[in-house]
């Protein structure tokens, strides 16, 4: 995956985790909490900085109340005849 393709879906996957803490009304402190993560990191990962360990994805998920499916619906496109 070519490094363009990469942080599109970086950017992608932080929309995604914006809108989640729009809609679950909860504070970065509580979230933080809620996932045992730091505050400061959920903000890096809403902010596409980070490339997000799958386990972090996992601990989101449940401190929104979602399934991690929800998170990891991205609008991206495999292109299966493609070798590399």
């Amino acid at each position: 995956m070519e490094l363009e393709e990469k942080e599109k879906l970086i950017k992608q996957l932080a929309e995604k985790l914006k809108e989640l803490k729009v809609k679950s009304k909860l504070s970065y402190r509580i979230l933080a909490q809620r996932c045992n993560l730091d505050h400061a990191d959920i903000k890096k990962y809403e902010n596409g900085g980070v490339d997000i360990r799958f386990t972090t994805i996992i601990e989101l998920a449940k401190a929104y109340g979602v399934h991690p499916t929800e998170i990891l619906n991205l609008d991206y496109k495999i292109d299966f005849n493609k070798t590399n």
